[in-house]
């Protein structure tokens, strides 16, 4: 194989790895409440993830600048080395479960983990891109597949391992594997490069602020979904079972939409299925409002991911084409967007859990806003080279 066909083969198996690393603590969420084991509360453990919040963003806004000033290669191996020595050291707690210390200890952990994340995914985005000369976006849609595949293993790998008392088992063998993919990393060559330079004087495109505001929103869809979707099956009449498998055809039909995109997008113009898709979020959500058979509820769940899956990776693919010199700050500014609206509605919802109609009447409004927002970014854009 060719130094570049190596070099692709190897970022994309880190970016499936990223996903999986990244949602260790998430899956080991029964391992952490069971009062057998890490005895966390229930409080404790949804105010764990709030450090991994902010310093995604906090990383993601500042991987740019990192970027531009050392490279690609030591951003993105300091995200790798930040995320493994983190599941490390949880696997290491087997041996101490006991001290008054744990929880501040997970919270540093958790803390770490989001400014792995951050940098090593706002720095895989533009490094993928960057290998693919004529298909920018395709290359981060299938990225960001890999990504959500990833995040999707290590949940399953927890349910594979049977008992809760064997937790262990996931953080270790997730350790041992991202190892190696990170040493078979360190041994590429990978230039700096135009691709991941600033200009001298930067100043965010007006344009681009206007991409953030769609992310902020498309957020908020996404962290509802991820946070309350379950909620909001049971309240629609879906017991435990159906609400779990409902939330599981969601994040399929998103890693589905990513995938078929990312194959077709180069020889085909999907432009106008990208900017339709947030209507046909709004259709989809307003017959999840008002129609009351339960029979429809999961394939309505699989048809709404689906159409969100393009909205998120598609945006950066198409900022970065957009913005060819600033390609990394793209990649970062619209992560730390997702970010920033994931959280937010992820804390201020906990409130609402009860009030479906309300929370669905949001997401629709959201969906009129973002489908209007692309149309008018559609004028005089590039959108055509994205898809």
């Amino acid at each position: 194989m060719s130094s570049k066909t190596v070099t692709i083969v190897v970022v994309f198996i880190l970016a499936f790895l990223t996903g999986v690393n990244f949602v260790v603590f998430p899956a080991l969420g029964t391992a952490f409440t069971d009062q057998s084991l890490f005895g966390l509360s229930s409080s404790q453990f949804g105010n764990l993830f709030i450090p991994q919040v902010i310093c995604i963003i906090i990383s993601c806004l500042g991987a740019p600048f990192l970027v531009n000033k050392l490279g690609p290669k030591i951003v993105l191996g300091s995200g790798l080395v930040l995320m493994i020595v983190s599941t490390g050291i949880v696997w290491l707690l087997q041996y101490n479960m006991n001290s008054h210390l744990l929880f501040p200890i997970l919270m540093i952990l958790v803390a770490c983990m989001g400014l792995g994340f951050g940098l090593s995914i706002t720095t895989l985005n533009p490094l993928a891109a960057s290998l693919f000369e004529e298909g920018k976006s395709s290359a981060i849609l299938l990225l960001q597949f890999l990504v959500g595949l990833g995040t999707s293993t290590s949940p399953l790998m927890m349910n594979l391992i049977g008992d809760v008392k064997n937790w262990m088992y996931v953080p270790g063998s997730i350790f041992i594997v991202v190892s190696i993919a990170c040493l078979a990393f360190l041994f590429l060559k990978l230039e700096k490069g135009a691709f991941f330079e600033l200009p001298g004087h930067l100043r965010i495109p007006r344009k681009l602020w206007i991409f953030f505001a769609v992310i902020v929103l498309y957020g908020c869809i996404e962290g509802t979904f991820g946070s309350f979707g379950g909620i909001i099956l049971k309240n629609k009449g879906l017991d435990n079972n159906k609400a779990s498998l409902g939330l599981s055809l969601f994040w399929g039909g998103i890693a589905l939409n990513r995938l078929l995109f990312g194959l077709f997008a180069k020889k085909n113009d999907l432009s106008g299925i990208f900017l339709f898709s947030p209507l046909l979020v709004g259709v989809l959500l307003f017959i999840l409002l008002i129609d009351p058979n339960i029979n429809i509820l999961l394939v309505l769940m699989f048809f709404i991911g689906f159409f969100m899956g393009s909205i998120f990776p598609g945006s950066i693919g198409w900022g970065t084409v957009e913005f060819p010199t600033l390609s990394v700050l793209v990649s970062g500014f619209l992560m730390a967007a997702n970010q920033i609206g994931t959280g937010v509605v992820t804390n201020v919802l906990g409130n609402f859990s009860n009030y479906t109609s309300e929370i669905l009447f949001f997401l629709i409004f959201c969906t009129i806003i973002i489908c209007g927002i692309l149309f008018y970014l559609k004028r005089n854009s590039k959108i055509k080279e994205a898809f």
